[in-house]
C-alpha cells in the first residue's frame, strides 16, 4: 500500500521554495497553466515519486491532504497553494559539509542534520560527467530554514560516524574553491592565448516554443527559419524533449523573427509551433541557467568559447536528481 504521507512530502519537496528555485523543468511546466497547475503524470515521471506510486489516482488522493497544494477538480493535476515569492535568497541559510558517507540515503542525511535544525533540502555532489548514484561526492550543501540556524551549525559542527565535520557557509566555499581554482590554472592561461569574450546574453529576446511534440535536436528548431535568417537565433536551451527555450540575437531580431514563424506558418513535426515570450523571472532564470551551462562547457573544454550559437539539452540535472542536485563545482 503506498505511503501517502512520503507521497505528499515529496510532492511538497518539488513544489517548495527551495527546489522551484533550482529547477527550471519544473517551473517551465508551472508557467504553462495560467493557475500554475502541473499535470499528475508529469509529475509521476519524476524518479523519486515513481518510485513510491505509479498510480494518478493514488497521487492525487494523497495531494489533498496537503496543506501547501491544491488539487483541481478533476483530479488530475495539482499545483502551489501559495504563489512564488518575487526572490528566492538560499546562499545565506545554505552550507557545505563535509565528509558525509556517500552511501548514506537523503532520508538519512536528512534526518542527520534535522537534529540541528529546520532542513529545507539536501543537496548531493556528484564528479562531473558521472550520473550514477554511486558517483557522489562526500560532501553536500544543506539548506536550512533561517540563516540564524545555518551559521549556528557552522559555529559548532558535529561528528557523523566517528568523523569531524567540516562546514562553511556556501558563498565562502564557492570563493575558495574559484580562488583554488584560479591559483592552479593561471600558468595554464598565461600560455593559452586570450580567446575575446562574447557579449553577455541579451535580453528581452527570449521565447519559448512548444506544441510540436518531442524535438530532436536544436537543429531543427533552427530549421524553422530560412539558412540566412538562422543566425538570428543566438542559444538553444531544451529542458525538455518537448520544450525548446529560444534566445534570440536581440529584442529587434526576435519580434522580427517571431512574425516570420507566423506569416510563412513553418512546421515541425507536421505541426506548426507556438512560440511565447518569457519575460521577468522567467527570463532571469534561463539566462542563469544558459550563462551556468555555457561556463560549465567552456570549462570542461578548457577555453573560453562557445557563447553563442549551439545551445544543448542541458539545465535540467537528469530526472534522477530531483531529490537533490548537482551544483557546480
Amino acid at each position: 500500500m503506498a505511503d501517502k504521507a512520503k507521497i505528499c512530502k515529496q510532492v511538497e519537496f518539488y513544489f517548495s521554495d527551495v527546489n522551484i528555485a533550482k529547477d527550471i523543468f519544473l517551473k517551465s511546466k508551472m508557467a504553462e497553466d495560467a493557475e500554475g497547475f502541473v499535470p499528475l503524470e508529469t509529475l509521476l515521471t519524476f524518479n523519486r515519486l515513481n518510485a513510491l506510486t505509479k498510480d494518478a489516482a493514488v497521487l492525487a488522493d494523497a495531494l489533498r491532504e496537503s496543506s501547501g497544494l491544491v488539487v483541481s477538480e478533476d483530479g488530475l493535476s495539482v499545483r502551489r497553494k501559495d504563489p512564488l515569492p518575487s526572490s528566492i535568497n538560499l546562499d545565506e541559510r545554505t552550507v557545505y559539509v563535509k565528509p558525509v558517507p556517500t552511501t548514506a540515503s537523503l532520508e538519512d542525511l536528512q534526518a542527520f542534520f534535522g537534529q540541528h535544525g529546520t532542513v529545507d533540502a539536501v543537496w548531493r555532489r556528484y564528479y562531473k560527467g558521472k550520473d550514477a548514484e554511486s558517483n557522489c561526492k562526500p560532501s553536500v550543501f544543506i539548506v536550512f530554514r533561517t540563516k540564524e540556524e545555518a551559521d549556528a551549525f557552522r559555529a559548532a559542527p558535529p561528528t557523523m560516524e566517528g568523523a569531524q565535520l567540516t562546514v562553511q557557509l556556501k558563498n565562502d566555499y564557492l570563493q575558495g574553491k574559484a580562488a583554488e581554482i584560479a591559483e592552479k590554472n593561471k600558468y595554464k592561461r598565461a600560455k593559452v592565448p586570450e580567446v575575446p569574450r562574447t557579449p553577455a546574453m541579451p535580453t528581452g529576446s527570449s521565447y519559448r516554443l512548444t506544441g510540436c511534440g518531442d524535438i530532436a535536436s536544436f537543429s531543427e528548431v533552427k530549421g524553422l527559419w530560412p539558412a540566412e535568417d538562422q543566425k538570428g537565433v543566438r542559444y538553444v536551451f531544451m529542458p525538455t524533449k518537448d520544450t525548446a527555450l529560444l534566445i534570440f540575437q536581440d529584442p529587434e531580431t526576435a519580434t522580427r523573427m517571431v512574425a516570420s514563424v507566423k506569416e510563412r506558418a513553418p512546421m515541425l513535426n507536421g505541426t506548426q509551433p507556438t512560440l511565447a515570450k518569457l519575460e521577468g523571472e522567467e527570463e532571469k532564470t534561463l539566462l542563469e541557467n544558459v550563462e551556468k551551462e555555457i561556463a560549465e562547457r567552456a570549462s570542461q573544454k578548457g577555453g573560453r568559447g562557445g557563447r553563442g550559437g549551439r545551445g544543448g539539452r542541458g539545465g535540467r540535472g537528469g530526472r534522477g536528481g530531483r531529490g537533490g542536485s548537482r551544483p557546480v563545482d
